[in-house]
């Protein structure tokens, strides 16, 4: 026997049904929105933080080595052999200095020093280097770092180009010699021991804290420590998410400074 079904007993869907379905499909689309969001803002912080983090690494870097050339100069004035070298230590000495200074705002963020680029032993005025902080947009507050390539001077304004870019908010740059050593070289001198630049030795305090007395030969073997920090320009420095980098490093420059005090008058 057929049993036959009949039209009533196939029972659609329901308008109530079919407002809750689509409310649940909202939802869970929602969530779906909701969670790519997140995951694409996270992708993004993540990307401003690795470049930040590779650029002053590598503006650290880039530092570093142009530092370390501080002082070498061509002194032997073109002699081929050990006879014929005839050291100019008046170009030594004038190349060697390294200056470090206050930048218009704050106090040990700025770095002058030189070095015979070209090698003819004579010291041009595209040859004197120099990194600073820098105040970029005026409001006061230092955010950058500059160098300059021609006659640097701290706070003098002209010759001074960008060494960062406004992706990454500098937040700190600083300099420091105090690791620095000053060694009596003099023949004749009353050898006096050799002295760090912040006044100790060993740990201990120096008897006499410059040992290169007037009309004395010295030489001053350079450690520059260098401190930055610095965070994604976007962000919020107030708030405690914010990611703030600190680099620091000790450039140990290659060439000594040998150099004569002058005499007293």
């Amino acid at each position: 026997m057929n049993k036959t079904v009949g039209f009533n007993s196939q029972r659609g869907v329901g308008l109530v049904e079919l407002l809750i379905g689509l409310a649940i499909g909202l939802l869970i689309m929602a969530g779906a929105i909701t969670l790519f969001a997140k995951i694409s803002f996270s992708g993004l912080e993540n990307t401003r933080r690795v470049q930040l983090n590779e650029q002053l690494r590598s503006t650290l870097n880039l530092m570093h080595k142009d530092i370390q050339r501080a002082g070498y100069v061509n002194a032997t004035d073109g002699a081929t052999t050990v006879d014929d070298v005839d050291v100019d230590a008046g170009q030594m000495a004038l190349f060697g200095v390294i200056t470090i200074g206050d930048a218009p705002i704050g106090a040990d963020n700025c770095i002058i020093y030189s070095y015979d680029f070209d090698g003819d032993n004579v010291q041009d005025d595209d040859e004197i280097f120099g990194f600073r902080h820098h105040d970029s947009d005026g409001d006061g507050v230092n955010d950058q770092i500059q160098r300059d390539t021609t006659l640097a001077a701290c706070d003098v304004a002209d010759g001074w180009q960008a060494f960062t870019d406004d992706a990454v908010f500098v937040e700190t740059l600083t300099f420091s010699d105090d690791s620095s050593i000053y060694y009596e070289v003099s023949r004749d001198g009353d050898g006096d021991p050799p002295c760090r630049y912040d006044g100790t030795y060993d740990g201990l305090a120096c008897a006499d804290t410059t040992p290169c007395d007037d009309g004395e030969t010295c030489l001053a073997r350079r450690k520059i420590d260098v401190l930055i920090s610095g965070y994604v320009a976007q962000e919020d420095p107030d708030d405690n998410s914010t990611l703030v980098v600190i680099l620091s490093d000790e450039i140990k420059v290659k060439n000594d400074r040998y150099y004569l005090v002058p005499a007293a008058p």
